[in-house]
C-alpha cells in the first residue's frame, strides 16, 4: 500500500507549544565564532544608530542577520524561521529575535542620502561611505585581525575581482552585461579564504575604476595584521600604469590580462612557430596538452610607465587555436591572451597556470557570495541598505572560513556553505535540563555531531 500510494506511514500534526528540540542545533556555534573573535564588541565600539536604551543593540542586530545568512535565508523576512525555532532560541539565549521590520529599519539606517544624490546622472561615481559602513569595515577589520592572531600567514596571494550583482531594483543602474544591477570590486586573500575589501558599487561603474586604491587598501591592512610578502593577480581591468608602477615600486609579483593592444598584437603574430611551445594544464593530478600554447613576447609599451630604476615587465601570450572547419564566435580561428608579469624567477607555463588559478578561486567564490550567502539578493532600493546587506554577506562568509579553520576537521576546508549547513548546521538536537545546566542532545551516528562537540572545544578553548 505505501509502495503504491506514495504515503509513508507517519502523521504530520500542527501544535501550538513549542518542543525543547531544534532542527538548527549546529548554528549556535556561528554565535560562538562571531563572539569569540570579538566581532560583538567591535560592533559595539563601531556602529553607533541607537539614540535610546529601548530596542535592539547594533551587536544583536548584526548577530542575527549573520546567523541568517549562515542558515541560508536569502532575506530579511527569512528570519521568521529562526523566529519558530523555540530550541534554537533557548541555545542563543535569547527568548526573541529581531523582527524582519526590526532588521530592515537597522540596514536602512546605513543609507546616506546625501552621499548618493552627488551622483550625476548617466555618469559612473562611487559614493562615500557613510559613517554606519565605515564602521561595518572596521568590524571586518577585527575578523581578519582575530584569525591572524589564531593562525597566522605571513603571505597573500591577493585576487582582484569586480562581480555583477543583477537586479531590476528601480535604482539599479545599467551594466556591461546587459540589464542593470550593482558591481562590487573586490580583493580575496587565497591563503586564509577571506575577502580582504569589498567596495560596494553601481553597476555602471567601470572594474577599472578605483583598483589602485583598493589594492593599496589591502596591502596597507594585511601589513598591519603581519603580512610580509604579497602577490597580486588580476584581470585587464588592473592593466594601468599607477597599479603597474605601484606594485613595482612595492617589489609585489603580479601577473595581470594585459590588453592586446594593436602594435603587441603585431609583436605576437611576428613570432616563429618554434617560439610557440605546448600549454599544460592540470586535468586531476596530471598535466595535459589542451589545444593551446605559449610564447614569450619582447614587449615594451610605447606610452609605458616603466621606471628606469625599475626592471622591465615580462609578457606571455597564449595562443588558442580551434581545429579546422571551427571559428570562435568572433569568426577568427585564433585567439592570443597577454600576461604581463615581473616574476622571471619562475618558468613561463607555470607562471601562466599560476595567473590562471584565479579564475578558478574567487569565481566560485564569488558564486558562493550570490547563490549560497543571500548575496544575489538585495533587500531594497537604497544603496546604503544594499551596501550594508552586501557587506554581512561577505562578514559571513569570512566568519565561515574562520571557523572551519580554527575549529573544523582539516577535511572541511573546501567545504561551501551549503554543505555546512547540510553536515553541522541543520542538526536536530533534543535540549534537557541536567543538574540545572542546558543540555544539547545530538545523535552520535550524525556526522556532524562529534565535529560540532570538538569544534565548540576548540574555538572557546582559553589562549595558551
Amino acid at each position: 500500500m505505501t509502495l503504491r500510494s506514495g504515503r509513508l506511514r507517519y502523521q504530520a500534526q500542527l501544535v501550538d507549544t513549542p518542543a525543547a528540540v531544534t532542527a538548527h542545533a549546529g548554528l549556535p556555534l556561528v554565535i560562538e565564532t562571531f563572539r569569540s573573535l570579538g566581532l560583538a564588541i567591535a560592533v559595539g565600539q563601531h556602529l553607533h544608530f541607537k539614540q535610546r536604551v529601548r530596542g535592539y543593540a547594533e551587536a544583536t542586530c548584526v548577530e542575527t542577520l549573520v546567523a541568517l545568512l549562515a542558515a541560508g535565508g536569502e532575506c530579511v523576512d527569512d528570519v521568521r524561521v529562526l523566529h519558530a525555532d523555540a530550541g534554537l532560541k533557548r541555545l542563543w539565549g535569547r527568548a526573541v529575535l529581531p523582527a524582519a521590520e526590526t532588521l530592515r529599519a537597522f540596514l536602512n539606517r546605513f543609507h546616506d542620502e546625501a552621499a548618493v544624490a552627488a551622483r550625476v546622472p548617466h555618469t559612473a561615481y562611487i559614493p562615500a561611505e557613510s559613517a554606519g559602513l565605515r564602521g561595518l569595515a572596521a568590524v571586518h577589520t577585527r575578523l581578519l585581525r582575530s584569525l591572524q592572531e589564531r593562525a597566522p600567514q605571513t603571505h597573500a596571494t591577493l585576487d582582484v575581482d569586480a562581480t555583477v550583482i543583477a537586479s531590476d531594483k528601480h535604482t539599479a543602474l545599467p551594466v556591461y552585461e546587459g540589464g542593470t544591477g550593482y558591481q562590487p570590486l573586490q580583493v580575496r586573500w587565497v591563503e586564509q579564504d577571506v575577502w580582504v575589501v569589498s567596495q560596494f558599487r553601481d553597476g555602471n561603474v567601470p572594474a577599472q575604476s578605483g583598483v589602485l586604491e583598493i589594492v593599496q587598501q589591502s596591502v596597507a591592512t594585511l601589513r598591519a595584521l603581519g603580512v610580509t610578502q604579497f602577490a597580486v593577480r588580476m584581470d585587464s581591468a588592473g592593466y594601468q600604469h599607477a597599479v603597474l608602477d605601484f606594485l613595482r615600486a612595492e617589489h609585489i609579483p603580479f601577473a595581470i590580462s594585459a590588453d592586446l593592444s594593436p602594435e603587441l598584437r603585431r609583436k605576437v603574430e611576428a613570432l616563429a612557430e618554434p617560439a610557440w611551445r605546448p600549454f599544460r594544464q592540470w586535468r586531476g593530478a596530471e598535466l595535459v596538452h589542451r589545444d593551446r600554447e605559449w610564447a614569450e613576447v619582447e614587449f615594451v609599451p610605447s606610452d609605458g610607465s616603466t621606471r628606469k630604476t625599475l626592471d622591465p615587465d615580462r609578457y606571455l601570450v597564449i595562443r588558442a587555436r580551434r581545429r579546422q572547419g571551427e571559428l570562435f564566435a568572433d569568426g577568427a580561428s585564433v585567439h592570443y591572451y597577454a600576461t604581463v608579469t615581473n616574476r622571471w624567477e619562475w618558468d613561463g607555463e607555470r607562471l601562466l597556470r599560476w595567473s590562471h588559478e584565479r579564475c578558478g578561486t574567487v569565481e566560485p567564490a564569488h558564486d558562493v557570495l550570490k547563490n549560497e550567502l543571500g548575496g544575489g539578493v538585495l533587500p531594497g532600493y537604497r544603496f546604503g541598505a544594499n551596501a550594508a546587506w552586501w557587506q554581512l554577506v561577505v562578514l559571513t562568509h569570512n566568519l565561515l572560513s574562520a571557523l572551519k579553520r580554527l575549529a573544523l576537521p582539516d577535511e572541511w576546508a573546501a567545504l561551501r556553505p551549503r554543505r555546512l549547513r547540510f553536515l553541522l548546521f541543520h542538526v536536530a538536537g533534543r535540549l534537557v535540563l541536567h543538574g540545572r545546566r542546558l543540555v544539547l542532545r545530538i545523535a552520535r551516528a550524525h556526522p556532524g555531531a562529534e565535529p560540532l562537540v570538538r569544534a565548540r572545544e576548540r574555538l572557546l578553548a582559553p589562549a595558551t
